[in-house]
């Protein structure tokens, strides 16, 4: 299985820490669903409890993921994330802040790249997870109002937003997440597919960690310009600024609405090293539209519902 390191951990972390974590540390992917690896650093940030989480650690996600698979991606892969975020924020006022706020914080700050990394990660991986529908045998339909604003920006077709959506994810080397946004400026609000890779974030404060590219498909020369390499380097963030503002680039405010996870860890051990479209197909069919709809500022209708699972198949014609 492929989990790979988000960042190197930073030298300046005690070597008690570093002691205290490997501890009687089991393997990863020796941890029960059940239960999580024990952690002598307070635990103050705590794997969040989904909609019927014990279903899913005893089920998997229905259509999607194994229970042996949601076990790897979810239950120890977030316990593990959290593990190494309790560590290096032990006795910080950082211990108390939920995992957004340290993102957009971290985001800020060219020296503390792992520790956002992690928030990031934690923030990310529950977004995508929460915004699954885990009910079994219960279908999840978009709204009338949301399909009309989604095909507003994307040439008036569900299934355009869908290919490129799905086709983005697919074509994406490196892991990462793809989100569907909704930008907000005095031009009003838009709509559009947004890629960061690794643990890049898209959340407007912390915009300038976003990893829109894949640094393995740039050229030398492109890359020191995309580069943010060191702390003190030349393209260095820190040799920009001590201290990036919060404020969203530009006047334009990002609020994520939907994303899927690429990250191999995910995927590979249900659909194997060809099965990445497969998984991306199921996942689109185990949207929670309703989750999404609470995050764009689309009017609630009454279209907007859970169907039980023999009723018809939904097609995007049904709501022209």
């Amino acid at each position: 299985m492929i989990i790979r390191s988000l960042a190197r951990r930073p030298n300046a972390i005690p070597t008690s820490l570093f002691a205290a974590r490997h501890v009687a540390r089991p393997s990863p992917f020796a941890t029960p669903a059940s239960s999580f690896a024990p952690l002598l650093a307070r635990s103050h940030h705590k794997v969040p409890a989904l909609d019927n989480h014990a279903e899913l650690q005893a089920n998997g996600i229905p259509s999607l993921l194994s229970p042996r698979g949601f076990d790897i991606a979810y239950t120890q892969y977030h316990q593990h994330i959290l593990d190494e975020l309790n560590i290096i924020t032990d006795g910080t006022p950082d211990e108390n802040q939920d995992v957004k706020s340290l993102a957009v914080n971290y985001a800020r700050d060219p020296t503390k790249a792992y520790q956002f990394n992690l928030a990031s990660m934690a923030f990310n991986n529950h977004f995508f997870f929460s915004g699954i529908n885990a009910t079994p045998g219960v279908d999840s339909i978009p709204s009338q109002d949301l399909v009309k604003e989604i095909k507003k920006h994307f040439s008036n077709s569900m299934d355009t937003f869908k290919d490129d959506f799905i086709g983005t994810a697919e074509a994406m080397f490196g892991p990462g997440f793809v989100w569907l946004v909704q930008t907000k400026s005095s031009e009003g609000a838009k709509m559009k597919i947004l890629t960061t890779y690794l643990a890049g974030s898209p959340l407007s404060g912390a915009h300038y960690r976003k990893q829109s590219h894949d640094l393995n498909t740039e050229n030398a020369d492109s890359y020191l310009g995309l580069n943010p390499a060191g702390t003190f380097g030349q393209y260095s963030s820190a040799q920009k600024s001590d201290k990036k503002p919060a404020s969203p680039l530009g006047g334009v405010d990002v609020t994520p609405i939907l994303c899927v996870n690429t990250w191999e860890h995910v995927w590979l051990h249900d659909y194997g090293v060809r099965g990445k479209v497969d998984y991306l197909e199921n996942w689109w069919n185990k949207i929670d539209w309703n989750k999404a709809l609470q995050f764009t500022n689309v009017t609630r209708d009454s279209s907007s519902q859970f169907q039980q699972g023999g009723a018809r198949k939904f097609t995007y014609a049904d709501h022209v």
